[in-house]
């Protein structure tokens, strides 16, 4: 089971921060999950929020902002003995840090319309396809819309990234839209992952996505003896806010 951390390591450090994610480099990490939107000059840029209240302490929306604005602000709102301002990375600085990375799983936030779909997409494809360490790269969204184009590019021949669906429900057989299950649903996808919040996660649910032949994250998890549990079960990827205390108490692996 690959120890993942949390939007870097977001109970150790600033979340979605360059310094977060050197944190868990420093620790031996070689997996990572973070979050992506798209500013208004069509980068992307990686931010959990919509706006910048909670990790910045200002109202602002991402979706508002340009590359260039992006060092007006500092990302560790609440962290007061964090020495190193933090501004708010652009998807590729955070590439260039993690180029060594094994798993990285890039989450992409939920839109309002199929424009932003298409927009949030086709940037996707610019910005990771031509990536060296693209076989690194797992897609993830709960947005079908977003994986159903990034599954119809891909068909076209347009990148070459895989994709993972990230799932909430409280059993494996929930109903998805078309009378679908939730395996059914990811395989009619194209997806090669599931990511399975750990608060509805049951032995049987894990169960149904490995006998699908999916490997599966659960997310998040941060106590030691459901880490511990979830092991026995053979998870893939365990996202934690606290890899410093999975690797104290030798649960995972690097």
């Amino acid at each position: 089971m690959k120890l993942i951390g949390h939007r870097g390591a977001r109970g150790e450090a600033p979340e979605n921060t360059l310094g977060g994610f050197q944190h868990i480099i420093d620790l031996g990490l070689k997996a990572v999950e973070f979050d992506v939107r798209l500013l208004s000059d069509g980068k992307l840029a990686v931010l959990h929020d919509a706006t910048l209240q909670r990790t910045a302490g200002k109202p602002d929306l991402l979706s508002t902002l340009s590359e260039q604005e992006l060092n007006h602000f500092d990302n560790r709102h609440g962290w007061a003995y964090w020495k190193q301002s933090e501004p708010i990375p652009t998807l590729q600085q955070t590439l260039d840090l993690l180029i060594h990375f094994e798993h990285i799983e890039v989450e992409v936030k939920a839109v309002d319309d199929q424009e932003a779909v298409i927009k949030i997409v086709d940037q996707l494809i610019v910005e990771l396809n031509s990536w060296s360490n693209i076989a690194g790269i797992t897609v993830t969204s709960f947005d079908l819309r977003i994986l159903a184009a990034l599954q119809q590019s891909r068909n076209e021949g347009r990148h070459q990234l895989k994709t993972g669906l990230l799932l909430e429900p409280s059993t494996i057989s929930d109903a998805l839209p078309y009378g679908e299950t939730p395996v059914q649903q990811a395989l009619a996808l194209g997806c090669s992952r599931i990511g399975l919040s750990d608060k509805l996660t049951t032995e049987a649910s894990v169960l149904a996505i490995k006998n699908a032949g999916l490997p599966i994250s659960i997310w998040t998890v941060n106590s030691p003896e459901r880490a511990k549990e979830l092991e026995k079960w053979h998870v893939d990827g365990l996202i934690t806010d606290l890899p410093t205390l999975m690797l104290n108490h030798f649960i995972g692996n690097v």
